[in-house]
Parts: structure tokens; sequence; C-alpha cells
């Protein structure tokens, strides 16, 4: 018998999903071995678009200050109608996690700068060249079979997380069924450089009735288009670098060495009906596959394994209760399927090429300028909806919480910049830390709010005075509540000193240390 290998969680997939996990998890303190049967990361520009949550996680794991040159940040977008008249320009409403709403990236260069994060936390075990083959479940742990070059071995892990794309053998082994659709649309994506002059920050959606056009900007003289087949048009010979030169001449002229890629893709609308099955777990392509119009495919992702990474690593420290796991698919499931149908919608306007219907929808974006709300919900990006859990590890807001900080619950925590009693200005989450947090807000609305890092595994609280002159938390400042944040900066709780206890009890099904906490004083904020 081969000797087996232990970890606490083996990640399959090193793609920027599986790599954003396992450095997110290493982070928490388990061990994690990722594994990915190619040689290296991807030289592929898949993902181009990403959100504010994503570059938050990105800020969390220390990449953000070198991700950043690489991209074209605070972008929005233009779409054009059948005659190339101007329909609507979108641009994202006022970020509030202290990044732009939506910016453009190269996934090359975000995957190396994850890898080497990655390489550089001694508790992650990186193993290229390496399948998985074969998993098998047991009651307290999942044995998997891996492939290398040296041959087969064994890896026992508390928790097997895949990351392993949209095709995922790992689903496919556990017998996930997807529910949704394949698009019939096809669509070639050509990513060229040495594009002259500084970008504008807009992508265009080309909505033409004949052969819809999507161009997204980039730095470095980067620049993506993409462009629908039509009926009888192969992929071969639409990929061809005449075809290609072709297609892009209306808007610029190339040479075949500026394309440094094409390919003919068909967009599926599919969501695992499981995200969980014993010890193993989806993430990312692997659990969802979604249309490229609305650019939230990675951030998805992100958001999936910013999700559970902590919520795994609880577990695996014995913190965290095995329905704090579930937790995970009852809170990111649904947002995942909003997310597909409207990346589906968006898709169907900009792809139809129906002459009375394309002249009936130019007519009626048009008039929707003369609706301020609705011009505003556009306008905005509103579309956009961002996570909110009403099920899940949060605490429902008892009646006396005002309605405009029991909306705070389940949303992600708003991240300004704050003021340390040193006088130095630094982003929140630089003061929150890893794991769970308190932050409380006297009724004095001029004193600084205290922000109190909570250790579960010694039930000690470590407080940090802090002033924000944002208004980004109006609705408690002067208040006396105490919002409960969770590791993924999400709140959890909303309490006054009479609800406290309530709050406390209902997290504690899933974290039940935080229970004790309440009943300590180490866990009340010290100016009360």
């Amino acid at each position: 018998m081969d000797k087996i290998i232990e970890t606490d969680v083996l990640v399959i997939g090193a793609g920027p999903i599986g790599l954003a996990a396992a450095n997110l998890l290493a982070d928490q303190g388990v061990n994690v071995m990722l594994v990915e049967r190619h040689a290296g990361t991807s030289d592929e520009p898949r993902a181009i678009s990403v959100t504010d949550e994503t570059l938050r996680v990105m800020q969390q794991i220390g990449i953000l200050d070198r991700l950043a040159p690489e991209m074209l940040m605070d972008t929005g977008a233009r779409y054009f109608g059948r005659k190339e008249q101007l329909l609507a320009e979108v641009y994202p409403a006022s970020p509030r996690l202290g990044q732009p709403g939506k910016s453009q990236f190269d996934q090359p260069v975000m995957e190396s700068l994850l890898l080497e994060a990655a390489r550089a936390r001694p508790l992650i075990d990186v193993r290229f060249t390496t399948e998985a083959f074969r998993i098998t479940d047991a009651p307290e742990h999942v044995d998997t079979v891996l492939i290398d070059d040296d041959g087969k071995h064994t890896v026992r892990s508390k928790w097997v997380l895949a990351c392993d794309g949209g095709r995922s053998p790992v689903r496919s082994q556990l017998g996930i069924p997807m529910e949704g659709s394949t698009q019939v649309q096809k669509w070639i994506v050509v990513d060229i450089i040495n594009t002259p002059g500084d970008p504008e920050r807009f992508s265009e959606f080309h909505c033409n009735g004949t052969r819809p056009v999507v161009v997204v900007p980039g730095v470095n003289g980067r620049r993506r288009y993409e462009f629908m087949l039509l009926p009888g048009e192969e992929a071969a010979a639409m990929t061809s670098p005449d075809a290609i030169m072709g297609l892009i001449a209306p808007f610029q002229a190339i040479a075949p060495e500026d394309i440094r890629r094409a390919a003919v893709y068909v967009a599926h609308q599919r969501v695992a009906l499981n995200y969980r099955v014993g010890h193993v777990l989806l993430a990312g392509d692997a659990a969802h596959m979604m249309p490229p119009f609305a650019g939230q495919a990675l951030n998805a992702g992100i958001r999936d394994v910013a999700n559970l990474a902590w919520k795994i690593a609880a577990n695996v420290r014995g913190a965290g209760t095995d329905a704090l796991v579930n937790t995970y698919q009852a809170e990111r499931r649904p947002h995942a399927v909003d997310m597909v149908r409207l990346s589906h919608r968006i898709g169907t306007v900009v792809m139809n090429v129906h002459p009375a219907l394309t002249a009936i929808r130019d007519a009626a974006i048009t008039a929707s300028g003369i609706v301020p709300t609705a011009k505003a919900w556009l306008a905005g990006m509103k579309f956009l909806k961002q996570p909110h859990f009403t099920v899940g590890c949060v605490a429902e807001p008892g009646n006396t919480i005002p309605k405009r900080a029991a909306a705070l619950v389940g949303r992600s925590l708003s991240q300004p910049q704050v003021t340390l009693p040193t006088g130095d200005a630094v982003p929140l989450d630089a003061v929150l830390g890893t794991g769970w947090a308190l932050l409380y807000f006297p009724h004095d609305r001029r004193a600084p709010l205290e922000v109190r890092r909570v250790d579960t595994g010694h039930l000690g609280t470590e407080g940090t005075l802090v002033t924000d002159t944002s208004g980004a938390f109006a609705a408690v400042a002067g208040s006396g509540m105490t919002l409960v944040v969770r590791p993924d900066r999400y709140v959890a709780a909303a309490t006054t000193p009479d609800t406290e206890l309530a709050a406390f009890e209902a997290l504690a099904a899933y974290v039940p240390e935080l229970a004790r906490l309440q009943e300590t004083e180490a866990g009340l904020p010290a100016v009360r």
C-alpha cells in the first residue's frame, strides 16, 4: 500500500479560484496541498473583469499592490444600438468596499501573483503535473488518489475543495448534476497587444443586430474583441489571422503578430444542484458556469472561496461545526443563480439580430432615460445585485434593531479608510485582521468606534480605536450598537446590549465558542 500523505485540505485546480482558496486557507492556519494537472498556471487571458469584492480579496491575500499597475481600474460600459447610436453609458455606483466597482485585468498576471503568494506561504504544498484520479469519502476524512510523474499517491485530508473548472472531473465522479442550458450562439474571442494610445475606461457592447461585438480595453496595449459567429461560419476559418484582421478592421488595424489569442467558445448557463458531497466541495466554474456578458464568472468563484475558506478552516481547527460548512451552499448558490440569469439576460439583449426586436429594444432603452429611477438603476449598474444572506451564518436582527442597521446584516461590510490613534490612515480591513471582529459604535457620534479582533481559539479580544469620517457607517453611528463581523467581512449580526445574547446564541450553532464570548468581560467592548 502506498504511503498516505496527510494534509488538512486538498485543493484541486490551480486556476485563480484554487490559488485564491489555497492562500485564504493558509492564512487561516491550515495545511493545504494544491494540485494541478497542467505543468503551470494558464497563459490564456480568459476572465477579464473584476469587481470591488474580488479586489478586496486580492488586497487581503497581499497581491493588490502588484496587480493594480497591470489593471485598467474603475471602468464602465457603453451600449450601442443597431445604428451604432449610444443607448446607455453605465458605471458602477459609488464603491463601498475600498476598491473600484469594476476594473479590467489580465488573468495570467493575476494567476502568477497568486502562485507567487502561495509558494511564499509555508503551509501550502504546490504540486503541478499532478492529477486527482479517485476520491473516496470516509466519516472523518477523504482519501484522494493522485497521479504524478512518480506514480500514484494517496492524500488523506479533512476536506477536498474542487476548483477544477467547468468540465470538473471531480463533479463528474461525484455524480453532481447541473441545471441550466447551453447558449446556441458561438462567439470568437480575440486578445490583441500593441494597441496604441491610452485606453478609454469603458467596455463597448455593439448590439448592431447583424454581428454583435464586445470590445474590452486593457493596459499595456492589451485589448479584447468578441464577435458573434454567424450561421455557417466555422471556427478554424474564423480564427485565421486574415479573418481576425478583417473582423477587427472597423475598429483598428492590426498585424498578425498583434494577435495574442483567438478561440471560439459556446457559453453555458448552469449551476450545480449540490455544492457538497460528504467532505468534498465545489467552487468556481465547477459549481456554476455563466455567459461572459455580466463579467461575473471569476468574481463569483472568488466569492465562493472567500465564503468557504474560513468555514473549512474553523471546522479543521475544531472551532466550527459541520453546519457551518453547510452554510456555504445556502449562502452562495442563490447569488450564483442570480448572476447566471443576469448574464443570460444581458446576452439576450446583446445578441439579438431580429430587425423588429432590435428596434423595439433600442427604443425601450432610450426611453428609460426619461424615467429618473430607471435611468439611475441602469446607469449605476444596480442590476449587479450584491450578495445578501438571509439564511446561513447570520443572526436575524430583532424587532428593536432599526431598519437601516438591520439591513447591514448578511451584507459585506464597508471598507473606508480609518484613522488610527497614531494619526495614520489605513483601510479598515487592516484593523479587522483575519478572524471574527466586533465593531462597537458609541452613543457619542464624535467618539472613535472600537474594533475588537476576536480569537475564538482563546476567547480573547484585542481592541483598537479608529475614526471614520467617510460616513460609511451612518446607519449605526451614535447608536451604541455592535456589528459582529465574520472573517470574510460579512456582517453576521447587529446587536444592542439587549439583543446580544440571542445573536451570539444563534451564531453558536455554527461557531460554538462565540456564545461564550458574550459571557466574558473580554468579549465586551471596553468603552461600554
